[in-house]
């Protein structure tokens, strides 16, 4: 990671491969907060999320590496691959499927993003929402 000081505060680069390794799967990074308001998460995923809704804003997806499908309640599945993405409205029952291993996505999302579970105890795996360092 590469760091340049302006004025203003300090431009960080990184990679974002770099930043989920040694992470489980499905640990998400909180990479940048904009405005108090947005968030853009990074994450492996493996296997099935299970199934939610969002309950107080949308989700936009953009996979970066590897194969992922979102499972929705009542309507058709969407299957993406790199450079490929969505955004899946609040309150939409959806579940996330990687097709591949070592599927690596952004996810944005509202700061604060509530996930509501269909059932009572989720196998979440490694799930966690912490800011990258």
């Amino acid at each position: 990671m590469s760091e340049t000081q302006y004025g203003l505060g300090a431009l960080k680069v990184f990679n974002v491969l770099d930043k989920l390794e040694g992470h489980p799967p499905r640990t998400n990074f909180n990479v940048f907060r904009l405005d108090g308001k947005y968030n853009l998460r990074i994450a492996r995923v493996e296997g099935r999320f299970p199934w939610h809704r969002h309950t107080n804003g949308d989700e936009g997806w953009l996979i970066l590496k590897g194969r992922l499908r979102i499972d929705v309640e009542g309507g058709p599945s969407l299957e993406m691959g790199p450079l490929e993405g969505t955004m899946i409205p609040k309150g939409l029952v959806h579940s996330p499927l990687a097709l591949e291993e070592d599927t690596v996505v952004a996810v944005f999302n509202v700061d604060g993003f509530q996930h509501e579970f269909r059932d009572a105890n989720p196998d979440l795996g490694a799930f966690s929402e912490n800011d990258a360092r």
